[in-house]
């Protein structure tokens, strides 16, 4: 153990002993740049495929903007059965509508909740722009964890997002599609455990 840490310690600039995503410089861009790219969801279906340790499960997904302006996320099988009914409210706060049991535990409603807040970008404002590897980080500071959503320098592009924690990786997000729409596709990855959910849009005929 000692030998490890001085390793770590004598080697910091490597990167397996240095704190991810490394040194992040601070720079003028568009503070608020990344509200741009915020998706416009009305009532948008999604085949779902969601892959957690070992485990498949595939369906469709509802994103729909109600009335009152909140969010509702519904997630059902090919047989109609609904695996959850999620709502955000305009002011961010999150419901459970309905859950079935494998779903219905604090550990997994805790992970899809922040999966679907970086999907949504829940996020009212972004803190000071940074830069690094010639991409701009525009962070979100919680608790224990930071949301960076990453442009290029223009602000032309949303590249990705990332959830890092206790100086790693935990979560990367990419998606395509239109500026302030609802995505054509969207992949998410977790590096700290096995699980991905990736969805594509449902073309509607008029």
């Amino acid at each position: 153990m000692y030998r490890l840490v001085a390793s770590c310690l004598l080697f910091i600039s490597l990167a397996g002993c240095a704190s991810y995503p490394g040194k992040l410089i601070a720079t003028s861009a568009i503070p608020d740049c990344p509200g741009k790219f915020r998706p416009v969801f009305t009532a948008n279906w999604y085949t779902a495929s969601i892959d957690v340790v070992g485990h498949h499960l595939s369906g469709l997904l509802l994103f729909k903007t109600m009335p009152d302006s909140s969010t509702r996320i519904v997630f059902t099988n090919e047989a109609g059965i609904t695996y959850f009914d999620y709502a955000f409210s305009a002011n961010g706060e999150f419901e459970v509508k309905q859950s079935l049991n494998q779903f219905n535990r604090k550990a997994v409603t805790q992970t899809l909740r922040k999966d679907l807040e970086l999907i949504l970008m829940q996020h009212p404002s972004f803190e000071t722009p940074l830069s690094f590897n010639n991409e701009i980080w525009h962070p979100v500071h919680q608790a224990k964890e930071t949301d960076y959503y990453i442009t290029d320098a223009a602000c032309n592009t949303l590249l990705r997002i990332e959830k890092t924690g206790k100086g790693k990786k935990k979560v990367v997000l990419h998606r395509t599609g239109q500026i302030e729409a609802a995505p054509d596709s969207v992949h998410l990855q977790h590096f700290t455990f096995a699980m991905q959910i990736s969805l594509k849009k449902v073309s509607v005929a008029n």
